[in-house]
């Protein structure tokens, strides 16, 4: 069996962050000032670790923060995963978080208490973003398996964080809270991969230990988060 770690970090800041604005797949800003300096202390915080791979989301915020923890890993294999965006709160992406509040808290609260096909009007059910992930995850270990590779970061979103969390180490969605998280936090997750290639991967099946959770000290001397 060969270990493998996983590095789940979350994008540095932008503008839609700052201002309070409920930031779903369909929102898709840079990075801003502080998310700059944010990626830039993850990257530091990141650069003694041999990763055999870099992914991130497609969403542009996720890609700047994988891109800059990449520059100290010239040579690692870099890979763009749409599958890995932030969940679609429809009607409500791009609402300030104030006004979306009532909706989003009725679905999150409906999530808590085992309806994980609740969702926004237009938007992403918990259960329909867990479908994607285990696609996503399934690829991604195979990948994994079959390079021998040892360490790989993951950059995505605070949701989707939260729901791979809840998906993979939890196995259960309704927990996925549990899990706290800030802008360019990471979690370190571990599982053991059967060393035949021609087996199935599943990774609802496997194990992933929780090994680091909301890692963020590298994050102290940078102001408000």
């Amino acid at each position: 069996m060969a270990k493998l770690d996983i590095y789940l970090a979350r994008h540095g800041q932008t503008a839609a962050n700052a201002a309070g604005v409920l930031q779903g797949s369909s929102i898709n800003p840079p990075l801003n000032e502080l998310g700059r300096r944010q990626a830039n202390a993850l990257a530091i915080a990141m650069k003694d670790e041999q990763l055999d791979w870099i992914v991130t989301s497609g969403l542009d915020r996720a890609i700047e923060t994988a891109n800059t923890v990449a520059k100290y890993h010239k040579n690692t294999p870099f890979l763009s995963d749409s599958r890995l965006n932030e969940i679609s709160w429809g009607e409500q992406d791009g609402v300030n978080i104030s006004e979306a509040k009532s909706v989003v808290d009725k679905v999150a609260h409906g999530w808590m208490n085992g309806d994980f096909d609740a969702k926004i009007a237009g938007g992403e059910s918990a259960n329909e973003a867990k479908a994607r992930i285990l696609e996503a995850f399934t690829d991604i270990l195979k990948v994994a398996r079959e390079r021998n590779y040892h360490k790989i970061a993951v950059c995505i979103h605070g949701r989707i964080m939260r729901v791979i969390m809840g998906t993979l180490v939890s196995k259960d969605l309704s927990k996925m809270h549990h899990f706290p998280h800030t802008n360019c936090c990471y979690h370190q997750i571990r599982v053991e991969l059967d060393d035949d290639a021609e087996s199935a991967v599943d990774p609802a099946q496997l194990t992933f230990e929780p090994i680091r959770i909301d890692v963020r000290g590298h994050l102290a001397d940078l102001g408000k988060l």
